[in-house]
């Protein structure tokens, strides 16, 4: 994995308050990219949202949302409408 890919992995600091139940310290985008889209969908601030969809891009959140079972309804319909 190349120095600018590692970098991209690791989350933001900003970013722990939405991940309590797990070990911060050993989540990344390339283990679990579904998890912690899942997670930030739900929980995230505008600032989360937005450092979601710099790294993963909106076809990211698309199928996320097209085959989660984690997103609350709130949450599904607020995407939807945000990516139609």
């Amino acid at each position: 994995m190349s120095a600018n890919n590692h970098k991209e992995s690791i989350l933001p600091e900003d970013l722990k308050e939405y991940f309590w139940d797990v070990d911060f310290n050993e989540l990344s985008l390339e283990k679990y990219p579904r998890f912690i889209g899942e997670r930030i969908m739900n929980y995230g601030d505008l600032k989360a949202i937005k450092w979601l969809l710099t790294v993963k891009g909106k076809e990211f959140i698309r199928s996320v949302l097209d085959s989660s079972r984690n997103l609350n309804p709130k949450t599904k319909n607020f995407w939807k409408i945000m990516l139609s």
